[in-house]
């Protein structure tokens, strides 16, 4: 019996001895990287690793110095805050991690930041943005379409299943977006989605919205040095880009998801369930409890677990990694995904800090708000939030683009028809500035807008000579331009792009292809595209229609007439919402047209003698150019 007890004792000596001796293993170390030059120099470091929790720290590094550690409740996690002083230079910092007699010294690469030049340009009323899906786009390298250890291959059959477009496929079409007339592009989440596809439910995550890795790019995109150089072929044409990103949630198969530092990282999904979507208990006075909660802190979908900003450690995590990618990549804008769903507070601070470290940058928060004054709430120093302040520059409008559809389909009256638009922009006094809105007819969440419109050419026309003239940042969604159709299910508003694939019958980023597409569908497609690029590429260097003066009159017989105008130019705008030809008198508009006798429509070239009554054609438009 005393053998025995000593042979066990033995034992364990020796089992504790090899746990206390054990190698300490670094699996993951964000951000790999970082920068001098910063205003705020406190930099948190997530070290994950097999009882990471347990390490001790140091380091000797000129102007950079140890500020603290912190452990969790789950032992392979250690949050490593450093100060990287006004001193410090670039260079490697040698970070030492002992754990007993065990240490390992990681060197860490601090770097110079880069000076604008152009990056970080933010984006405004004088741009077009282009919007486009990746996944969707064009597949300019099918070799990445199938990734070893990734869960979802490409699957052309499934409508909801990945099509394999990439950033190659991006990149290749540059030149053809710019010469669109666009001077910025917008692309869906490019991170790392390793997602499975819920055939039960027709749940693809081919969207990019269920993060599993924050700092890489998809693999089946392409490489982060891909998406780097994507930018930079941007900047070196005049696109200017625009990166979405998403604090609400992230995929259940994250790899922080998989492994939680701590169970208040994210919302209790068995407590609040999944959000109700109403978002305007945010600013309801009278919202109950239960209510505000159901929409803060419930799951997006059973796939997106549920941030909770709360938790200061994921606070200081997600707004490193936002920074980490603009010094990185030399992004212009971010589009922040359901904006209005984590805290308030923590999206106001997160939005101040980015543009306290880039003040040229610019960010639009998708306000999906039920009506104007709840998305005036959200843009900065807005008159209607009270004592909030969101510092948020640019708000989605979702009020202006239910205007459109609404006003294009309804029959004239006295507050319907194309009286839609003027009484919504009347509203704009809720916003702090609605120049800075930005304004769309249709997005990879909507009814494709020749579908809304019952696929009339003559109201597509209307619908785009009116954001593309009117206040705010005009958005156009790929496939827009080719009068794209869909909407019934997702997957229909996001079919990929005719020749953006081998094989593809027909390719639509050629005039021959868009003309054969036009035969096909029997629609005037190339003259369509022509007229979006003529406008397009004409409101690029007119002042007057980013920033000048918006004086509309209240439409007639669902004649909507407006003039954009400065001290140096004025354009009047007519809209035709009736199916029937129209005289417009001129008298009606004397104050506005007293120093001009006649107008260059800026679509077809015409002429148009405005010292006297002149006619519109039934369901038209007239951008003309006062001379």
């Amino acid at each position: 019996m005393k053998l025995k007890i000593t042979f066990l004792l033995a034992f364990l000596f020796v089992c504790n001895s090899t746990l206390f001796a054990q190698e300490i293993k670094i699996d993951r170390l964000e951000p790999e990287f970082w920068w001098t030059g910063f205003a705020e120099t406190e930099l948190q470091l997530l070290v994950y690793g097999e009882d990471m929790g347990d390490a001790d720290v140091s380091l000797d590094y000129p102007g950079v110095h140890l500020k603290k550690m912190i452990s969790t409740e789950n032992p392979n996690y250690l949050f490593v805050y450093l100060d990287i002083t006004g001193e410090a230079i670039p260079g490697t910092v040698p970070i030492q991690f002992t754990r007993g007699e065990e240490s390992v010294t990681h060197e860490y690469q601090l770097r110079e930041r880069r000076g604008s030049g152009n990056r970080h340009l933010g984006f405004d009323s004088s741009d077009v943005i282009y919007l486009l899906m990746p996944d969707r786009f064009a597949n300019g390298d099918p070799s990445n379409d199938e990734i070893p250890g990734m869960i979802e291959g490409v699957n052309m059959d499934e409508p909801f299943a990945r099509k394999g477009g990439d950033i190659k496929g991006i990149t290749e079409n540059l030149d053809y977006i710019r010469n669109l007339g666009m001077t910025a592009v917008w692309l869906n989440p490019i991170f790392e989605n390793d997602m499975p596809y819920d055939y039960s439910r027709n749940a693809g995550f081919y969207h990019g919205y269920g993060a599993t890795d924050m700092y890489k790019v998809d693999r089946r995109f392409g490489t982060n040095e891909d998406f780097k150089d994507m930018i930079t072929k941007a900047h070196n044409l005049g696109l200017k880009v625009i990166m979405d990103k998403i604090h609400n949630h992230v995929g259940t198969h994250h790899w922080f998801i998989q492994d939680m530092p701590m169970q208040d990282w994210v919302h209790d999904q068995d407590k609040f369930g999944n959000t109700n979507y109403r978002t305007n208990t945010i600013m309801d006075p009278y919202a109950s409890e239960t209510d505000y909660n159901s929409t803060v802190k419930g799951w997006f979908v059973d796939e997106m677990p549920d941030l909770d900003q709360r938790n200061e450690l994921l606070t200081d995590y997600l707004i490193q990694n936002t920074l980490w990618w603009i010094e990185y990549s030399g992004i212009d804008g971010i589009r922040m995904d359901t904006h209005p769903y984590p805290y308030h507070d923590y999206m106001a601070k997160w939005t101040n800090r980015v543009l306290q470290e880039y003040p040229d940058f610019n960010i639009v928060g998708e306000a999906w708000m039920p009506n104007i004054s709840t998305t005036a709430w959200w843009q900065f120093q807005s008159p209607v939030s009270g004592d909030y302040n969101s510092h948020l520059p640019s708000v989605t409008d979702f009020p202006l683009h239910s205007a459109i559809t609404a006003g294009l389909n309804e029959d004239p009256g006295w507050d319907t028809g194309l009286m839609k638009l003027y009484l919504t922009l009347g509203q704009d006094f809720l916003y702090k500035d609605p120049f800075l809105n930005v304004i769309f007819l249709d997005n990879h969440d909507l009814t494709r807008f020749m579908s809304s419109i019952g696929e009339d050419p003559d109201k597509f026309k209307l619908g785009l000579t009116f954001i593309l003239t009117t206040r705010g940042i005009p958005q156009i969604y790929y496939g827009t331009e080719i009068m794209e159709t869909g909407g019934i299910h997702d997957a229909d508003k996001r079919k990929p792009f005719p020749g953006g694939w081998p094989g593809h019958e027909i390719d639509a980023f050629t005039a021959e292809g868009r003309e054969e597409l036009g035969k096909k569908r029997n629609l005037p497609i190339p003259d369509m595209y022509n007229y979006l690029q003529t406008l397009s590429k004409w409101r690029e260097g007119r002042e007057v229609i980013h920033s000048g003066k918006l004086t509309h009159f209240i439409p007639e017989n669902d004649l909507y007439v407006y003039f954009r105008h400065n001290e140096n130019e004025s354009v009047m705008v007519i809209l035709n919402g009736l199916d029937q030809k129209q005289q417009v008198d001129p008298a009606r508009f004397e104050k506005r047209l007293k120093d001009f006798s006649r107008g260059r429509d800026v679509g077809s070239g015409k002429i148009i003698d405005i010292s006297r009554e002149f006619s519109i054609e039934a369901l038209d438009a007239m951008v003309l150019e006062l001379e």
